[in-house]
């Protein structure tokens, strides 16, 4: 956070209002200052940025001592993208063998993170002043306009954090097929607890990217439980279902309430809303064309031509840098509001600010804030991950005790798993899962791995249609059908060979 929210939010924001700005996604950052004179790497724009880490101490940041061990590691035998990563490794691939070496060889990040899971936050500071330079030669960095360009804001760390994710899970893997089940999970725990930090990070673009990959590595637990569920044991999954993965952080719950909204990209969208204004507070017309017409023809250079002409005629009707200030904070505290909110408070019903502004007086605006509602519906689905990760370690746990998936799911309640994390996300009621105990049944299920046949017991989440659909068909935190917890589809799909 970078300001006290124990008081009011209208209060609050009332201190930002000097700043001018609003959440946008780094993307739309990047675009909204082409030409523009500012320069963010202001001494007092970069200590604003890094002053949430500043009340931390070094001993519980985790950034530098994983970024140090992730300097020793060994090349990955595949490039880390679409074909390898964390949800593609299993032992059953192509090449397992190699992978499977790589995390043998890289042990000394297993041992970091468990050092590191306790950390409060990774704590990656902005910009470079004062950054380790073998961390800036390596990319491990978070670099806020670059050369004092407002129009990039670049994280290539995350790539580090992707790497290690791979790592973990090929290690969890090797792990379990030789029977160290404790070792593997203690190593996957303290990666999920390491992921946690980083989702506490101040600007969007680091935000959403580690709140997917922290909630791809949910899923990866549930698929090497159900991998190994008939190995594990059952104080390992009663443990894991009871003591571990319900606390990655202290002081989350099963909704994550504690996730907060990047407000980071407050802070440069400030500099840059005043970098297309004069000093009398009105739109420099040049400054404004250049600054918008970029945007709109970046990728398309051939269309800045018209886009700067309509971007001038803008700038004469377009709001003052007050009433600009104005109407972006009265949607930012919209924004702030809605985030605290239960998903389907009434409020969430009625329109948005961002939605009834003039989308000419205000075309700053507009383009500021556009990207924060893809992190509501990313929110959701972390939720959704994380609970259907603790329901599914507990029903296992239930499974090997009685040598049969119960026939109600409350008989697992308290025992194997807290109750409370048997919790849908997208029922508008707030209530729980669906729960269905198969036998010997199947059913099938339609998903992005082709259609899987499941039996024993079904638990799946609504999604954002709101309704069940007996799971049909599957759909990661999508718009329609169900979001399938356990079995895991996609470690389920390996084993009929889909």
């Amino acid at each position: 956070m970078l300001s006290d929210r124990s008081t009011s939010v209208r209060g609050q924001t009332r201190l930002l209002r000097t700043l001018s700005c609003s959440l946008a996604s780094a993307v739309a950052i990047a675009a909204l200052a082409v030409g523009s004179e500012a320069s963010a790497q202001s001494p007092e724009l970069m200590k604003k940025l890094n002053e949430p880490w500043s009340r931390v101490t070094e001993q519980s940041r985790s950034a530098t001592r994983l970024f140090t061990a992730y300097l020793d590691m060994t090349k990955a035998p595949q490039e880390i993208g679409e074909e390898f990563n964390l949800k593609t490794i299993y032992p059953g691939m192509e090449g397992f063998e190699a992978v499977s070496k790589w995390a043998a060889d890289n042990g000394n990040m297993g041992k970091a993170l468990i050092e590191l899971q306790n950390c409060q936050v990774l704590g990656v500071p902005y910009g470079t002043e004062g950054v380790d330079p073998k961390f800036v030669e390596r990319g491990l960095v978070a670099i806020i306009a670059p050369g004092g360009d407002l129009t990039r804001v670049e994280f290539p760390y995350l790539g580090a954090l992707d790497t290690i994710s791979a790592y973990v899970t090929a290690d969890m893997y090797r792990l379990c097929e030789a029977g160290k089940f404790d070792e593997a999970f203690a190593i996957g725990v303290a990666h999920l607890r390491v992921m946690r930090q980083a989702v506490d990070a101040h600007m969007l673009e680091e935000k959403r990217f580690s709140m997917t990959m922290l909630a791809d590595a949910m899923s990866v637990h549930r698929d090497i439980i159900y991998t190994y569920k008939d190995k594990l044991g059952i104080d390992l999954l009663r443990k894991l279902a009871t003591k571990e993965y319900p606390f990655l952080k202290a002081t989350d719950n099963e909704r994550l309430r504690r996730i907060s909204i990047p407000e980071g990209d407050l802070l440069v969208a400030g500099e840059l809303l005043r970098s297309v204004f004069d000093d009398s507070g009105q739109a420099d017309q040049v400054n404004f064309a250049n600054t918008f017409s970029g945007m709109q023809s970046r990728g398309e250079p051939l269309t800045g031509f018209g886009a700067a002409k309509r971007w001038e005629r803008v700038a004469g009707v377009h709001g003052s840098l007050d009433a600009s200030s104005i109407k972006m904070n009265a949607i930012y505290d919209d924004w702030w509001r809605r985030w605290r909110m239960r998903p389907f408070d009434p409020m969430m019903s009625l329109p948005t600010e961002f939605s009834v502004v003039n989308p000419v007086k205000y075309a700053a605006v507009v383009f500021a804030v556009r990207d924060i509602e893809t992190l509501f519906d990313l929110r959701r689905r972390l939720v959704a991950e994380f609970c259907g990760l603790v329901s599914g370690a507990g029903l296992c746990g239930y499974r090997l005790q009685f040598e049969d998936w119960p026939n109600d799911i409350e008989k697992s309640y308290a025992r194997f798993f807290p109750k409370r994390f048997d919790f849908d996300p997208y029922d508008r009621q707030y209530g729980r899962m669906r729960y269905e105990y198969l036998g010997t049944r199947e059913r099938g299920v339609e998903s992005e791995f082709g259609r899987i046949e499941v039996t024993g017991c079904i638990l799946y989440a609504r999604n954002d249609d709101g309704e069940f659909d007996a799971a049909a068909r599957h759909a990661e935190g999508g718009k329609i059908g169900d979001f399938v917890m356990w079995p895991p589809l996609r470690a389920v799909s390996r084993g009929q060979g889909q």
